[in-house]
């Protein structure tokens, strides 16, 4: 019997697999030299993920560098801050940087938020106390801080909602035939390194797992090195249009490469094996299959991910952003508390942001399309779900 929420590797390969083929990690793990311990069904899918305290520096200047610890009057700050949008009595999606001021704590975010598109690609926000607050305050709460990051919230075509929840969500009771969406970000499956779409994605950590659900991300510079030293010719095919699904369009695509570069920022990924492989939804008959050295080297860039990525444990109120062009994500698969015993369920908010104070973000032409997708709105067309609520196939990741 396998254990709940674990992933099994021995599957074979597919043309529309989500999840990479025990055969086909082996296979490059091989092939791209890397010395990550063999998997064996059931065990952790990011074993090999290295964690903040096995790096060559020691624990405590690790932590300075990406991990922002509020004091206790930055904390006041923030608690000060919901109170004065709540007294202004506007919608949520009217909530920016101005309407939720961080006297101390805005300059800080402001400094890490300008280094986001290239000199320190991730930070995280340490020491909110979600208990605190009700559903409603810390989606103030979010939305608020990360304003202060970025200054724009995206949204997929055909899908007004900007604030999304990543928890293990049922389908409706009256859903006996299934046409309702319910990805990977409402399972508690575990999710290969991938990109959500958008400049800087956002994630609030509510509440954690019994156990499992570890996060993971990994820098494309370190992941295209590690397979470029043996299999180069997958960078190659990376960089070569890719058809993959556009849930905003009737039966509609986009053809676009995986891998761009810029002339200042390095390299840029978009790979969302969502709409590329997704066998919750399975891939529109009207574009193809993948061919076999395009899941090749989708699958490499999950498992080299594994070896350069580093592991995060999320404690409740963490709260990290990241370049989403130049970091990939990925999530172990977790089991849930049992809610009688009064214990926990993996519970995260996320945001997809832009920061247009910073002129330094580059947008390869490939992506311009899919950004003013993203952007180009106004506020009032926005909608913040405060209640647990479905990832659609349009937002999907």
């Amino acid at each position: 019997m396998k254990q709940q929420g674990s992933l099994a590797w021995d599957s074979p390969w597919r043309g529309s697999q989500y999840l990479p083929s025990h055969i086909s990690v082996e296979a490059l793990k091989q092939d791209l030299q890397l010395a990550l311990a063999s998997l064996a069904p059931n065990s952790c899918v990011f074993g090999g993920c290295r964690t903040p305290d096995t790096n060559d520096r020691a624990e405590g200047e690790e932590r300075e560098e990406w991990i922002l610890q509020l004091s206790l009057g930055e904390i006041q700050e923030i608690d000060d801050a919901v109170k004065h949008f709540e007294r202004l009595s506007l919608p949520l999606n009217r909530l920016n940087a101005q309407l939720f001021p961080l006297p101390t704590l805005g300059p800080r975010l402001r400094e890490r938020s300008m280094l986001l598109h290239k000199d320190k690609p991730f930070f995280m926000l340490r020491g909110i106390s979600p208990q605190w607050f009700s559903k409603r305050g810390n989606t103030i709460i979010f939305l608020g801080i990360a304003s202060h990051v970025g200054t724009k919230r995206g949204l997929a075509k055909g899908d007004p909602t900007v604030l999304h929840h990543i928890t293990n969500i049922e389908a409706p009771r009256n859903d006996s035939a299934g046409e309702v969406y319910r990805g990977p970000p409402n399972r508690s499956v575990a999710i290969p390194f991938h990109n959500d779409y958008g400049a800087i994605v956002s994630l609030y950590t509510l509440s954690r797992p019994a156990t499992g659900g570890d996060f993971f991300i990994a820098d494309i510079h370190d992941i295209a090195g590690r397979i470029g030293r043996s299999r180069p010719d997958l960078l190659e095919v990376l960089r070569k249009p890719y058809r993959m699904s556009h849930p905003g369009i009737e039966c509609g695509y986009e053809e676009r490469p995986l891998l761009f570069g810029t002339p200042s920022n390095g390299m840029v990924i978009q790979s969302s094996r969502a709409r590329l492989c997704n066998s919750f939804h399975p891939r529109p008959a009207n574009i193809g299959e993948l061919s076999k050295l395009q899941m090749q080297a989708l699958d490499a860039l999950h498992t080299a991910g594994q070896e350069v990525g580093r592991r995060i444990s999320f404690r409740s109120g963490d709260m990290i952003f990241f370049n989403n062009m130049r970091m990939m994500h990925a999530r172990d698969a977790y089991v849930d508390g049992n809610p009688s015993e009064n214990t926990t369920a993996r519970y995260l908010l996320r945001l997809i942001l832009q920061d247009e104070r910073n002129p330094l973000w580059e947008v390869p032409p490939g992506l311009e399309a899919t950004w003013r997708e993203l952007y180009e709105h106004l506020e009032e067309e926005e909608v913040v779900h405060v209640h647990p609520h479905l990832i659609s196939l349009k937002s999907t990741h």
